[in-house]
């Protein structure tokens, strides 16, 4: 009846594999033959195991059971090998409980013996079992809370609040609730007798109409599992779309919190031990506020302890700050900026102050910055020029100001510039001689001394690195002309000389214009200016203009005169030449062509010449200047009388008396270049 009320319930282990039998040796209980031989195989079904149980056992005795032996096997491998004669007893105790399957299991019994046996045995006989295998006592399976065992199978169950997880192993609190529209309340976790759930993962979702905001208060016993650290073992957090407060455990309440939100999040966490209390949150609404606190490194204005939707307020960065904007970095002139308290408790616009920065300076022609690690606020920038041809104007520090520029101690925004150093050579040499049997120059010598081959020969004299001035009647004819200039040489067939290319060309606005014929060199001065900026070097560099202060001529001092003019040997010299000059008494310039813009000069055996035209004559006389007393152009060659007939008189035109147009020439030109005096 047992068997068929089985086999009613569990068709598919009636129908495969008999629940129990015996199992014996050939001949039992007679005894067996010489080379006999038994295999029986059984299987259990799942969670079923197969049991062995041995009632008797008369076999021939020998060493490791060699001739004759019964071995028993559970899936396939041997667990017993067993001859002799074995009394019940100790086949109970000893033998049997190792002879079972493993859950869903075999066992395989093999029985031979050999070719004699000097006494008749009897052989073996044992009876088999299928069991049910109560999973609940392995311990490789677990249940985290209740196991119930059926035949075949077992079950994981859980208590009530709990829901078994898909893996049908563990159980989890199932408390996940939506409070939404819900103005106030509580929430708690779930448990009971003393103590919250175990494996809970809680979620409880508050939310509220916009412009009003959520506001947390933990109230009773506050008490979730901690390490005695203080790190949390089980912990409750708060959400808000921009904010997590938490986690929070132990037995201490967290205060008040004004979450700012109009949606809110509660969440637990608890782990499968402990027997804490737990915890109890009130919620409830009031109208929506925004953070006191806007902008880092920011102030604001009007000043209060809460703001409400609605408020605007003005916010003002701090010194050395400035507002960023979306587009791109702050203007330098906006460092404060409106903004509006919404009704999901944010302000809005919301723009970030961040540090000043004045950028890299723009930079004047040959101003280099010296080690410029920041541009920020308050950073130094310290200015030096790009070469020993320049000095820099003033070596103030400059520093980024809140302003957004860069500024000196004494207010200054404009970047100091470089200027060219003038009157000045890399050789100081001694001079002498004349220009007509004159000395030849040396190169760097007169390194502010240019030829102007055509349209019309002549000189002139470099003066920064981008103008030179020459004699009007060299270049007037040719104003609207690209006029080629050629420096850093005495060799006027030098191939390696520096070329320049005019781009514009100034005569003086009064020259020509005295309506006298005699009158014709009067104003005898233009201003050349170059295509490009000219690279200085010793064989290049300008000449000081004089001083305002200085007298009107040299006063009988020697000064030198220099140019590719007549010589005495050749009518177009190609080679620089120089002579040395003496200022003559204004009596012996008399002249009809004579004006107060000129004076005259000249030595016994030295003058200028034709082709000289435009040239310098400068003081102190060439190998007497020194860094105090610098090279300075005195007068341009402008006319004279024919030089071989040996008169040994000069006139030049009085560079002093157009220092002011010099200036305001270059600096209306809008190159913002300056002549050294």
């Amino acid at each position: 009846m047992l068997y068929l009320s089985l086999c009613v319930v569990f068709v598919p282990l009636c129908g495969s594999v008999p629940l129990a039998g015996w199992v014996q040796s050939p001949g039992y209980p007679r005894g067996y033959e010489p080379f006999s031989s038994l295999t029986w195989v059984r299987c259990a079904p799942p969670g079923h195991t197969l049991s062995l149980a041995l009632t008797h056992l008369d076999l021939e005795d020998s060493y490791e059971c060699e001739n004759d032996a019964l071995k028993v096997y559970a899936d396939a491998t041997r667990i017993s090998t067993l001859c002799g004669t074995i009394p019940l007893q100790d086949l109970r105790s000893s033998v049997n409980p190792s002879l079972v399957s493993s859950p869903g299991g075999c066992l395989n019994v093999s029985f031979s013996s050999d070719y004699s046996n000097v006494e008749r045995h009897s052989g073996f006989r044992a009876f088999y079992t299928i069991q049910d295998y109560n999973e609940c006592d392995d311990p490789n399976i677990e249940c985290s809370h209740f196991c119930y065992n059926f035949i075949g199978g077992y079950l994981c169950a859980c208590p009530p609040g709990y829901v078994l997880n898909p893996d049908k192993h563990n159980c989890s609190v199932s408390c996940t609730e939506d409070l939404s529209g819900s103005l106030r309340g509580l929430v708690s976790p779930p448990g009971g007798a003393g103590s919250y759930a175990e494996e809970a993962h809680c979620s409880y979702s508050l939310a509220v109409e916009e412009g009003l905001q959520l506001v947390l208060q933990f109230t009773g016993d506050f008490d979730v599992e901690a390490r005695p650290n203080g790190e949390c073992i089980d912990a409750v957090r708060i959400e808000t779309r921009s904010k997590t407060y938490g986690p929070f455990c132990g037995t201490v309440a967290p205060g008040l919190i004004d979450t700012g939100s109009s949606k809110v999040q509660i969440l637990f966490d608890s782990d499968n031990g402990g027997a804490n209390k737990g915890f109890t949150v009130a919620y409830k609404t009031k109208r929506m506020t925004c953070p006191v606190g806007v902008t880092p490194h920011s102030t604001v204005l009007p000043e209060h302890q809460e703001y409400v939707m609605g408020d605007t307020i003005t916010v003002t960065c701090d010194q050395g700050t400035v507002v960023e904007l979306p587009s791109g970095p702050g203007i330098k002139s906006n460092a404060t900026y409106e903004t509006r308290c919404q009704k999901n408790g944010m302000w809005k616009p919301v723009y970030q102050c961040g540090v000043v920065d004045c950028g890299r300076p723009s930079l004047p022609y040959a101003v280099k910055v010296e080690d410029l690690e920041s541009t920020h606020y308050k950073s130094e920038i310290h200015f030096i020029c790009s070469s020993k041809y320049y000095q820099l104007e003033s070596d103030e520090v400059f520093t980024c100001e809140a302003d957004g520029f860069w500024k000196s101690k004494t207010g200054q925004t404009n970047i100091p510039r470089c200027l060219p150093i003038c009157g000045l050579t890399d050789n100081l040499i001694e001079a002498s001689g004349r220009i007509l049997g004159g000395k030849r120059a040396k190169v760097g010598q007169i390194p502010w001394q240019l030829l102007i081959k055509a349209p019309e020969r002549g000189g002139a004299s470099l003066i920064n690195d981008r103008w030179a001035v020459t004699a009007a009647h060299v270049v007037d004819k040719h104003q609207s002309e690209t006029i080629t200039v050629y420096g850093g040489m005495t060799d006027g067939q030098d191939q390696n000389a520096v070329v320049m290319q005019t781009e514009k060309i100034i005569v003086h606005p009064n020259y020509g214009k005295d309506g006298d014929a005699e009158k014709e060199f009067n104003n005898d001065i233009a201003l050349l200016k170059m295509s490009s900026t000219v690279e200085l070097g010793p064989k290049l560099l300008p000449i000081c203009l004089p001083e305002s202060s200085e007298g009107a001529a040299l006063e009988g001092k020697m000064g030198t005169v220099s140019g590719y003019g007549t010589t005495e040997r050749a009518a177009r010299a190609k080679l620089l030449h120089y002579v040395n000059v003496q200022e003559k008494k204004r009596e012996e310039c008399r002249d009809p062509k004579f004006t107060d813009n000129m004076f005259c000069a000249g030595i016994e055996g030295g003058d200028s010449c034709k082709g000289d035209s435009g040239g310098p004559v400068f003081v102190p006389m060439l190998g007497f200047g020194k860094p105090d007393d610098p090279y300075r152009l005195k007068g341009i060659v402008s006319w004279g009388p024919d030089c071989l007939t040996k008169e040994y008189k000069g006139y030049y035109t009085k560079v002093q008396n157009y220092l002011d147009w010099i200036k305001e020439t270059i600096e209306k030109d809008g190159e913002g270049q300056e002549v050294r005096k």
